[in-house]
């Protein structure tokens, strides 16, 4: 979707109306701006709640590795070379 948006400056600050297609539902955003184009990207920036509730979801998740990873055994291998008794003659 492309619109036209009207910036302004207001004190120190420059602005940009945004028209309603693009309202945000955030209270701050973060900003970013490509180098190379110098386009701007904004993204709404999660509400404190919103972290907290991730993060409880996370923690409700299931705990342990086992069903992505299958067990294995650390121990060391045996040496190879053990029985070998030389070859003196």
């Amino acid at each position: 979707m492309h619109a036209t948006a009207k910036v302004f400056t207001t004190g120190n600050s420059q602005a940009v109306r945004l028209p309603r297609a693009f309202r945000l539902d955030a209270a701050e955003v973060w900003i970013t701006r490509n180098e190379a184009t110098g386009e701007l990207v904004l993204k709404p920036k999660p509400a404190p709640d919103d972290l907290a509730a991730f993060l409880q979801e996370l923690r409700a998740q299931p705990q342990g590795t086992a069903p992505f990873i299958p067990p294995r055994d650390d121990a060391p291998a045996a040496d190879p070379l053990a029985d070998w008794a030389g070859s003196e003659s």
